[in-house]
């Protein structure tokens, strides 16, 4: 079997799983790359990974930020708004400041504290993201997609509607 034959192969198979449903992908991409390093003439890893991310849909994380604990001032707050008596009392709201850039996350979204905490965390980095990675951000990533999508299903819409026009002309049935 000829080298372009295997990565023919390995780049159908990869477009195979993102068509499953009920299978995790990030899992099914794991076996066929290790199965295809293991058992098949294509040894140069560095091509083997470059067919991995130009066939990958998935969003790319290697940019995203990562947060130290020392750059971080946490605080817990009173929590506001409804839950009655419960909320005036606990301390589970989370104050998250980020000492070099100055941005100050707020999170009372659930009773648990640690949840709290986890998910200002998780809105710090998104945060951070947008900053330093502008239009290579997560979220930017998520509306060029969602930007592309809507593209195609306009065209498609598009065209049904100029094919019904022409059979309608065709057929006069207008």
């Amino acid at each position: 079997m000829s080298r372009q034959a295997v990565l023919k192969l390995y780049k159908d198979i990869l477009r195979y799983g993102e068509t499953l449903r009920f299978t995790n992908k990030k899992y099914f991409q794991y076996r066929i790359r290790t199965a295809f390093k293991d058992n098949k003439d294509l040894m140069d890893e560095e091509t083997i990974d470059f067919q991995l991310k130009s066939y990958k849909r998935y969003l790319d994380y290697s940019n995203v930020p990562t947060l130290e604990e020392t750059d971080l001032e946490e605080q817990f707050v009173r929590g506001s708004g409804p839950g009655g008596q419960a909320t005036n009392k606990t301390n589970n709201a989370v104050v998250l400041k980020h000492k070099p850039t100055g941005f100050v996350v707020k999170c009372h979204e659930t009773r648990s504290m640690w949840d709290n905490k986890k998910r200002a965390r998780e809105i710090m980095i998104t945060k951070l993201d947008n900053l330093l990675n502008k239009e290579n951000s997560i979220e930017a990533q998520i509306r060029a997609l969602e930007k592309k999508r809507q593209a195609s299903r306009d065209y498609k819409k598009k065209k049904l509607a100029e094919m019904k026009k022409a059979f309608r002309e065709r057929e006069g049935l207008t």
